[in-house]
């Protein structure tokens, strides 16, 4: 891809509205754009980062036995009246259609799916199973805030378990879990945690929210030393001592990016679903629920990386791996070499993106640290003379000293792979 063809606005100086760094960043870099209060257009950029999270996410359920399924965005209110969540839930858009029908914009979809599950589940051989989705969801949210940290339009991933026993779900439970920090860790997050939560409008009596501690957070968290941590809806927010060990509760911000949930039989018992058991009676499923934004896992790892100069993507996430600077020079010489290094990379099936526009260096280099391509290749008069390709590193997994800082000019794709392979182990 050339430069000046990605349909992106990349902007500079202040940004209006935004109130957090990351919201300012993903939109001076030409991430995110602002279609209507709490709802973003995901542009070029963006949209390859959010797919590159979810095709980490759709990795990790696949390798849990999740099975992908696309369910509507609209649904109609019978559903919702029969689990009672129709008229109790605030943040939920409904319309009514041309023939009268009324219609739900699906915030979440327990419903839907477990009025998929209880058409196709008749036997306990079929258990357990779960269904995952990566879809759009609607909240009627009363205030939004930090771009993609709270919207109203939003992309989510949501699993939901289906179980003969409680403790069948519990072991389910744990692998959904272990899988939520591998798909954290592989998008690059560091600084996060498991809390216990409350289990609100959800149902059940067990969850867990992935906070990534930050300042930038509007949830409150409680942390002890011994393992305790807890939100602020679970934990009594008059006592500062911790329940567990009793030494003095930290209190800390965080941004949810996940959650999960034991939500028990709430939706299977109100909804109806049943299975014939192996002693041949009639009897209800148990559930779990298990969440992840998406964006807003976007958001978080823009909060907890970036620098003042723009985001720090890892190789899964970054939506180039490398990009190639070819500064000015009078006889064009330098452009030519990035147009070659650019079609050797391209045709070796790496991800790269080429600057060779008539600006100066400097404004090269500032849109380069917004985009952000892990690995950086300047090409250059002086380099040229030398022979050599120039390398600089947008990473904050690996220690880059230990990395070459130049290259051979005949000799440089498989280096380059190498690079890509050692930066995506980390």
């Amino acid at each position: 891809m050339k430069i000046e063809q990605l349909c992106v606005n990349r902007l500079y100086g202040d940004v209006a509205g935004a109130t957090t760094r990351g919201h300012k960043i993903a939109v001076k870099g030409g991430y995110i754009y602002q279609t209507f209060q709490g709802g973003y257009t995901l542009t070029p950029l963006g949209w390859s980062v959010v797919h590159k999270i979810e095709n980490i996410i759709r990795d990790e359920m696949n390798a849990i036995d999740g099975q992908e399924i696309l369910m509507p965005v609209v649904c109609t209110a019978d559903l919702w009246q029969e689990t009672g969540r129709y008229d109790a839930m605030s943040v939920l858009a409904k319309f009514k259609g041309q023939g009268g029908t009324d219609y739900v914009i699906c915030p979440t979809h327990e419903e839907v799916v477990t009025d998929y599950a209880r058409s196709v589940i008749t036997s306990y051989r079929q258990l357990p199973f779960m269904l995952y989705q990566i879809q759009t969801k609607f909240r009627d949210e009363l205030r939004v805030r930090a771009g993609l940290i709270r919207t109203r339009e939003f992309i989510m991933k949501d699993g939901y378990s289906f179980h003969e026993t409680q403790e069948d779900l519990e072991q389910y439970y744990q692998r959904c879990f272990d899988a939520y920090y591998r798909i954290f860790r592989r998008c690059g997050l560091k600084n996060f945690v498991d809390v216990m939560s409350s289990t609100g409008d959800m149902g059940g009596k067990v969850a867990h929210e992935f906070q990534l501690i930050s300042e930038m957070g509007e949830d409150t968290l409680y942390i002890c030393d011994c393992g305790f941590r807890a939100n602020k809806e679970l934990e009594d927010t008059d006592s500062t001592v911790c329940p567990k060990c009793g030494k003095q509760l930290n209190k800390v911000r965080g941004i949810e990016i996940g959650n999960i949930f034991q939500l028990g039989k709430k939706y299977t018992e109100s909804m109806n679903m049943t299975y014939t058991a192996a002693d041949g009676s009639e009897k209800t499923p148990i559930m779990g629920c298990y969440g992840i934004g998406v964006g807003r896992t976007m958001a978080a790892i823009i909060e907890e990386s970036a620098d003042d100069n723009g985001p720090v993507w890892n190789m899964e996430t970054a939506p180039f791996a490398v990009e190639v600077i070819g500064l000015v020079d009078k006889e064009n010489k330098t452009f030519e070499l990035a147009e070659k290094i650019y079609t050797d990379l391209k045709h070796a099936g790496i991800e790269v993106l080429i600057d060779t526009r008539d600006n100066r260096a400097g404004e090269k280099f500032a849109d380069a640290d917004l985009i952000a391509a892990p690995i950086r290749l300047i090409v250059s008069t002086k380099n040229l003379e030398q022979n050599k390709i120039e390398v600089k590193y947008r990473v904050n997994n690996y220690d880059a000293s230990k990395l070459p800082d130049t290259l051979d000019i005949n000799n440089y794709v498989d280096t380059i792979k190498d690079l890509i392979s050692k930066l995506s182990q980390h």
